[in-house]
């Protein structure tokens, strides 16, 4: 053990003394140099020479620069340069000749319609296409992709049904809550009504109903004309010297009125004015006035104002067209009798055609207080600068609301001595024609509303070029201002009118065609085609009413009907494709966009002309336009331009709901939103042309400078009119400025925005 550690220990000595030679002294074991070391001594580290260097491979697309030595590299891969963009396609590198496979595209986007395109090749696909389901009854076509829906429901096809049982749809089998109801058609009194759709009777007869007897006829039924019975005794009242004996039941006259005895009580000498003499009769306390016609005809005053042949005193000062001073009080007939002054105040005299440019006319006798069916005859002269003519007119009180006014509203028709028909062209426009209408207008002070609010409409209606081009006024009323007398004392400013008559639209009384007019005096669900009658239809001309042929009017309200039914049970799809057998929708366009464009507060459902030409298509026109521009049907200046616009046809809420609570007609509404389009593109036209401000106010201005001031005051003195203080022109030109514009928003939105 000993000699062991001996011997570790001199090896141990030899190792460490051979380890520290000197750098000469070592015999060098050398390494081989690298790309970046020189060769150097495995024994002691010394290094000698230069590294070898690297022997670069250059890079590829693929593998980057690399030592083939020591297999160090250098940056990256150079990368390929794809020919071709499409990720799609098969593509070779231009600088290697490898391959890349096609690979999926990245699309920017799945919605349909859309032109997607690849986010990493940037090619384009084709547009993407709606994956359709099929509409409903319920429910429109849409698409599963993007939920965009097309076109609206196809709508229940209903099979045919009567008035005992509801619709039922043939493809869904949806079934209606509301039956048809019952088109009843009289079939005389002692027999059972029948309907016209179904044909099924009544259970009871009709009856008769019942008029009492007269002293001309026995009780009468009213409904068929059957009598019974006997006529009963006249009641007699005597006879007097005014009338002869009558019976107060009849006014049946029998032999002659008695002899007046009279006496002379007055006798006043015409002067310068008309004398008089005045007898009483002495049976029956009657009197009668005689007027002396006046020596001279007016009167001549001196300086001081005192007539040089009557020596009447008047006022020399401020004398008008109004008010003449007589002996300290105002000569109220006088007033009403227009006087005016002459060279310097000093002559007096009626007023006529030449003293203020306006027609005059004067009416000699009654004038009716309510309609009576054309019972007065008055004498009518007609003076203006153009024409002067006198005849006799048949007069009638005309209008609903406005009989109750007490200026009143007159329908005249010219007859000669003999009670003929007497026709005149008055306006060349007009043509040769007996009946006109006296329009008292006494809500509008104005005077303007009906008449020009008419003459725009009857540019709207000629616009279009059709059969009505012709006509006086494309059918709408027409008229100007004329002053009327009765019996020497004025009676106001009014209009003279076309009336609604055939010849407003140039109809025919011919056999050969079915021309009628219904207009609509009521509000009822009838006139608002929300219920199959034609109650509120009055009808105001049929070709045939006349006729020796056929007098028989009953296919007017048969056909009006028809137009009612259809509008009403409609589907929207069935309205859309059929409608045209039934309206004239262009023309029904033009009246609806009016009547809200001037707020026609009181003829959304009442007062509408419904016209037909061949007895099937039917279109509504314009009537008795006073309430609007802003004025109410009553004269209250109350509507701004926000009013009851076009646009409450989609809620169907209509104008004055306070008195007409099934709003506007149900034909405007489903035209307002079925052919939507169809109405814009008709009111931009109109905004071009007719619809302008300047139009409107060339109308209105023209209308009122046809009105001397002067003759305003001589109306307000005879009559208290609503809104007389108000300025009109100004208030309806600033209404009109401000209602384009409203409406303008919802016809027009792309042109406003």
């Amino acid at each position: 053990m000993k000699k062991f550690i001996t011997l570790f220990l001199v090896l141990f000595a030899i190792l460490i003394l051979s380890s520290c030679q000197t750098e000469e002294e070592c015999k060098h074991s050398w390494r081989l140099p690298t790309c970046t070391e020189p060769r150097h001594c495995a024994t002691c580290g010394i290094t000698e020479g230069d590294p070898k260097g690297h022997i670069w491979v250059d890079a590829t697309c693929e593998k980057p620069k690399t030592c083939k030595t020591c297999g160090e590299t250098e940056n990256g891969p150079l990368g390929h340069e794809w020919i071709g963009i499409r990720c799609d396609e098969l593509r070779e590198c231009a600088k290697c000749d490898a391959y890349q496979s096609p690979t999926n595209h990245t699309w920017n986007t799945t919605v349909c319609l859309e032109t997607p395109f690849c986010v990493k090749c940037a090619v384009e696909d084709d547009p993407i296409k709606h994956s359709w389901v099929s509409a409903t009854c319920t429910d429109p076509k849409y698409c599963n992709k993007c939920g965009i829906e097309d076109s609206k429901p196809l709508g229940h096809t209903y099979q045919a049904t009567t008035c005992q049982e509801p619709k039922t749809c043939t493809e869904c089998g949806h079934t209606t809550t509301e039956d048809l109801p019952h088109a009843w058609k009289f079939n005389g009194c002692d027999a059972c009504r029948i309907c016209t759709v179904c044909f099924i009777s009544e259970d009871n007869v009709y009856g008769h109903t019942w008029q009492n007897a007269t002293c001309q006829v026995p009780s009468t039924c009213k409904e068929c004309g059957k009598t019974e019975g006997e006529v009963i005794d006249h009641k007699w009242v005597e006879a007097t010297c005014q009338a002869p004996k009558r019976c107060q039941m009849c006014s049946k006259v029998d032999g002659n009125a008695l002899d007046h005895k009279w006496t002379l009580t007055q006798h006043i000498d015409s002067t310068c004015e008309e004398g008089i003499k005045i007898y009483s009769c002495t049976v029956c306390n009657g009197s009668k006035e005689i007027i002396l016609p006046a020596t001279i005809g007016y009167h001549i005053c001196d300086a001081e104002g005192k007539c040089q042949n009557c020596s009447k005193s008047f006022e020399s000062k401020d004398l008008t067209l109004i008010e003449v001073l007589i002996e300290n009080e105002y000569d109220v007939e006088r007033c009403g009798l227009f006087e005016c002054s002459y060279t310097t105040s000093q002559v007096y005299k009626p007023v006529t055609y030449e003293d203020i440019g306006m027609p005059v006319i004067d009416l000699g006798g009654e004038l009716p207080t309510y309609k009576n069916n054309y019972q007065n005859t008055v004498e009518f002269v007609y003076t203006s600068e153009e024409l002067t003519f006198n005849c006799y007119a048949q007069i009638n009180v005309q209008g609903a609301s406005s009989s109750g006014k007490p200026k009143k509203n007159f329908n005249i028709k010219l007859v000669d001595i003999s009670g003929n028909k007497n026709k005149v062209e008055i306006v060349e426009e007009w043509g040769k024609e007996s009946k006109y209408c006296l329009k008292a207008n006494y809500i509008d002070y104005s005077q303007s509303r009906n008449v020009v609010s008419g003459r725009i409409f009857g540019e709207i209606v000629k616009s279009r070029n059709d059969e009505l081009v012709n006509t006086p006024n494309g059918g709408a009323i027409d008229g100007y201002p004329v002053l009327i007398y009765n019996n020497g004392e004025f009676q106001g400013l009014y209009t003279f009118n076309i009336p609604k008559d055939n010849w407003m639209f140039d109809l025919s009384h011919s056999d050969e065609k079915n021309q009628a007019i219904f207009m609509t005096t009521t509000w009822n669900r009838a006139v608002s085609f929300k219920e199959i009658s034609t109650s509120g239809f009055e009808l105001e001309f049929a070709s045939n009413e006349d006729s020796l042929v056929d007098n028989n009017t009953q296919w007017a309200y048969d056909s009006m009907l028809n137009l009612i039914r259809f509008v009403y049970n409609s589907t929207d799809e069935e309205f859309v494709n059929g409608i045209h057998e039934y309206a004239d929708i262009d023309k029904c366009i033009d009246s609806m966009i009016y009547t809200f464009f001037i707020c026609a507060d009181d003829n959304t459902s009442k007062n509408i002309l419904w016209v037909t030409l061949d007895g099937k298509v039917w279109f509504s026109s314009m009537y008795d336009m006073d309430g609007t521009w802003g004025m109410r049907w009553n004269g209250n200046i109350e509507f701004d331009e926000n009013t009851h616009p076009i646009s409450a046809l989609l809620d169907g809420k209509g104008l004055a709901p306070e008195r007409n609570p099934t709003n506007t007609n149900l034909l405007w509404e489903r035209i307002y939103i079925n052919f939507f389009d169809r109405v814009c593109a008709r009111y931009k036209e109109l905004r071009q042309s007719i619809l302008t401000m300047e139009n409107i106010t060339a109308h209105f201005t023209e209308f009122f400078n046809s009105i001397p001031d002067v003759v305003r005051e001589a109306e307000k003195s005879k009559w208290t009119v609503p809104s007389q203080s108000v300025d009109h022109l100004e208030q309806i030109l600033t209404f009109a400025e401000k209602r384009i514009a409203v409406f303008d928003k919802i016809l027009m939105p792309k042109q406003t925005e």
